[in-house]
């Protein structure tokens, strides 16, 4: 299994908490189960069992949902101006609200470091496999923490890596996977699919101009 590291910024005022805003099947945090509704603290371990899946909503907007046999702690500080979180294994989804400079989000794998900014991304960590980092939206900065590779993955893109790999693998595309599928079955508070890829537009400076330069002659 590896270890990542995400770096994210996000904004939290005072006295704002992690909620569990959906809780289906069994999820445990610090040897009880939970359920919708219930407030998670600084430190706290979420382990889902089989059939056991949540959705944490934290301060500033950000959102996390968390797949089936997943383990996985949160931010050891009190969630103010910076949120991290230690993926042991299994899946964890996340859409990050835009942040300002100054406040950190990290979510930890064993072995790269990922900086992300108002974004939506996957991570899936395993003994058995390599992990994975997935991008819906927006650009992640993958890192080795040894610095033997770096990468920007766009949307659309995913990175799979080994701790004891030469380099990672870049693909596209991805089939169906049960996390996912039960991911996009849930719209978020807004409205918005979750897991669709969200590409940015990039201009085409030459392109607008030859086409203004066709109405202009329509116009004439």
């Amino acid at each position: 299994m590896t270890w990542l590291a995400l770096a994210v910024l996000m904004c939290a005022p005072a006295g704002e908490s992690m909620t569990a805003t959906r809780v289906e099947g069994s999820v445990i945090v610090a040897g009880a189960p939970i359920v919708t509704g219930a407030v998670l603290q600084p430190g706290d371990t979420v382990e889902t069992q089989p059939g056991g899946r949540a959705e944490i909503a934290l301060p500033g907007g950000s959102l996390l949902r968390i797949g089936e046999n997943t383990r996985l702690t949160l931010s050891p500080i009190p969630a103010r101006s910076e949120f991290s979180a230690r993926l042991f294994f299994g899946n964890l989804w996340a859409r990050v609200h835009k942040l300002v400079s100054g406040e950190t989000f990290r979510v930890e794998t064993e072995n790269a470091v990922a900086g992300v900014r108002g974004t939506e991304f996957r991570v899936e960590a395993g003994q058995e496999q390599p992990d994975l980092v997935r991008v819906y939206e927006g650009t992640v900065q993958v890192e080795a923490r040894d610095g033997r590779w770096s990468h920007a993955l766009e949307a659309g893109t995913g990175l799979r890596f080994r701790r004891e790999a030469e380099g990672p693998h870049i693909f596209d595309g991805e089939g169906g996977h049960p996390f996912m599928e039960w991911v996009r079955s849930r719209k978020t508070a807004d409205g918005v699919e979750p897991g669709r890829i969200r590409r940015a537009e990039t201009r085409n400076p030459e392109q607008e101009h030859r086409t203004r330069e066709r109405v202009r002659r329509r116009d004439r």
